[in-house]
């Protein structure tokens, strides 16, 4: 099935295709289709808990003051079960009044959660340090394990996974929550797993002594093929049941899914597409400079 395609060789169609999803997500964040929820942009959360009545966003929108309905987010929790997201509240008495309008409107408990745009702000560096956190100690532990041009290969495919799930993200409008950094960071130990196999098998199969590009492209080749089966296969199976959980789960957990799902395709794509030809690209670079600095 694989015998005859050429990893390394095709990277151009391989590149190009990634690049139209990147550039498709990109202009979707360019128009502010990245959806930040509380956890980021700070705001007030209505939890309707054991609700009598079932509501359409259109009457809990009418619920709630003129200004503040419009951009609010309604979502269902089971099947008497709501939350109600809201910008910033800055009365507290207002915000009584909004919980006591959705407990009659609902006929149920409303509990309510606020979170400073100031906190918000703090919590989205912090995302954005754990997830630079993880990428350079990814890097420095492959430069340890294998060799530099590995590290930079794996950080391409990793860099990539990440702006393929944010992209995504922006292009259907999810909302993107701490649930999010934790499934992106979930997708970063997948992704270099997959790729970590690929690249084992490339250093048992690499020559000992010098390089020639059309030998070391051909062991590339040879050393996914005899891997590929195996990382295809496994992310099938861990797809079926993130699948099921994007179907049936729950908001928050819909949300998990829907990262997870994109983030193990674009892993799984980039570890055997993206990886291996930025290794087999910056090794043939690196020798040309050598053997340019050799003939000055």
């Amino acid at each position: 099935m694989f015998e005859n395609v050429d990893f390394v060789g095709g990277w151009k169609l391989y590149f190009s295709l990634s690049g139209i999803l990147l550039l498709a997500g990109a202009i979707a964040i360019a128009l502010g289709g990245l959806n930040f929820g509380i956890d980021f942009e700070g705001g007030a959360q209505f939890t309707v808990a054991n609700a009598e009545r079932q509501l359409s966003d259109q009457q809990v929108r009418a619920v709630l003051p003129a200004d503040i309905a419009r951009e609010s987010v309604v979502t269902t929790l089971g099947q008497n079960g709501y939350e109600v997201r809201t910008p910033v509240i800055s009365s507290q008495q207002e915000q009584s009044q909004i919980r006591d309008s959705l407990g009659r409107a609902f006929e149920g408990e409303v509990s309510v959660t606020t979170v400073s745009p100031a906190f918000g702000q703090q919590l989205r560096n912090q995302a954005l340090q754990a997830v630079v956190a993880a990428l350079l100690i990814i890097v420095v532990f492959i430069s340890f394990r294998f060799e530099f041009a590995f590290a930079l290969a794996a950080m391409g495919a990793l860099v990539h996974d990440i702006l393929m799930t944010v992209g995504f993200y922006a292009i259907v409008g999810r909302e993107v929550s701490l649930v999010t950094v934790v499934a992106v960071l979930t997708v970063l130990g997948y992704s270099i797993y997959d790729t970590i196999i690929i690249f084992d098998r490339i250093r048992e199969n690499a020559p000992t002594i010098g390089y020639n590009r059309r030998r070391f492209d051909e062991m590339i080749n040879r050393s996914i093929r005899q891997v590929v089966r195996r990382s295809i296969y496994t992310s099938v199976f861990t797809l079926i049941p993130i699948t099921a959980l994007l179907i049936f789960g729950e908001s928050t957990l819909s949300d998990f899914a829907f990262a997870l799902l994109v983030g193990i395709v674009a892993g799984t794509y980039s570890s055997i597409f993206i990886a291996s030809p930025v290794l087999s690209l910056y090794k043939a670079w690196r020798s040309g400079k050598l053997r340019a600095a050799r003939s000055t």
